[in-house]
This record gives structure tokens, C-alpha cells and sequence, in this order.
């Protein structure tokens, strides 16, 4: 599953392409939802071979994404490496992460912190397509394993990556800040 903003910079060209080098046998679908940056990049990536892989929805409701990561096994998160997203901390990986499904996402510094640090997913280049299908790839013949990442990344969810932990190191820091 992809949902959110679907542009170039966020890897939908390098998600589809990649579909297409899973052997066929997998019987992979990519459940995409968001709405396209422009028509002419919808055009461009409906015109790639992978695009028979996708199950377009389009944009959805918060109620409705919910329901579609129920049937997702794997969320994809992989931006290029742009100075917005390399220090990132995209909220689809922690909503990925939440509904216990493993992640496939970018290899940056501080998602392998989190990503391998959790072993909630597999980390790959986001411009190698061939890594990005070996990676799901992997994830779907190997359920079990993916479903224990699921699990690490929706108890992690649970116990370290949330507002309310958040806001308690707000206030510790401007309680600092006063003192």
C-alpha cells in the first residue's frame, strides 16, 4: 500500500516500475491512494508496464485508508533522498507501522534508525527498482517473519513513537527552558 501525495520526489515512477520485475507468480497488487501532483505525471506513471499492478482508489478518507491498510501487507515509504525527507519522519511510516504492517522505505539515516532499529521493514535505495521488488518480494514469501515486523512496528507505535511520548519531551524541554 502507498497513501499519500503521489509525485516523483515521493517514488511512485520507482513503486510501479518495480512491480513489474516480481515474478509473476507473487501475484502482487499495489493498493495506491492519493491523488497525482499533476495530470501529465498520472499519465506518465499509467503508461509504465507496472501500472496492471494497481489498484488505483484515488483520494480517500482518513476512515477509508484505514480500511485499506486491513488489507495491505506491506506499506511502501520511499522518497528520494531530498533535503525535506532525508531528516523526515513521514507520518505514513509511523501509520504503516501502526496498523502492523512491515515497511519497505528509503534507506536515510534516521528511518534505518528507526526502520532496522525496530525491525519493523526492509530498507532500500529508493531509485533501485530491482531492490524495491526483491524487498516486497521478500516480505510475501516470507509471511511470518513479515508478520512479526508488522508486530515490532505496531508495538513500537504503541510504546515509543507517539504524541503522547512526544509531548511529554515538549514539556520536559521547556520546563528546561524556564528553569
Amino acid at each position: 500500500i502507498y497513501i499519500g501525495g503521489i509525485t516523483l520526489i515521493r517514488g511512485i515512477k520507482e513503486m510501479v516500475s518495480s512491480l513489474s520485475l516480481i515474478p509473476k507468480t507473487t501475484n502482487v497488487k499495489l493498493i495506491l491512494a492519493g491523488k497525482f501532483e499533476s495530470e501529465d505525471l498520472e499519465q506518465e506513471i499509467i503508461g509504465l508496464q507496472g501500472w496492471k499492478y494497481i489498484n488505483f482508489k484515488g483520494w480517500v478518507s482518513r476512515k477509508e485508508a484505514a480500511a485499506l491498510f486491513n488489507e495491505a501487507r506491506i506499506g511502501l515509504v520511499l522518497f528520494h533522498p531530498e533535503p525535506n525527507h532525508i531528516e523526515a519522519q513521514p507520518n505514513k511510516l509511523f501509520e504503516y507501522m501502526s496498523a502492523g504492517i512491515p515497511v519497505v522505505a528509503s534507506d536515510f539515516p534516521l528511518w534505518r534508525e528507526i526502520v532496522k532499529g525496530v525491525s519493523c521493514g526492509l530498507l532500500v535505495d529508493p531509485f533501485n527498482q530491482k531492490a524495491i521488488a526483491d524487498a516486497i518480494q521478500w516480505l510475501l514469501e516470507h509471511p511470518q517473519e513479515a508478520e512479526e515486523m508488522g508486530r515490532r512496528g505496531q508495538k513500537a507505535v504503541k510504546e515509543r513513537y507517539n504524541w503522547d511520548n512526544e509531548a511529554k519531551k515538549l514539556l520536559k524541554f521547556y520546563q528546561k527552558l524556564l528553569t
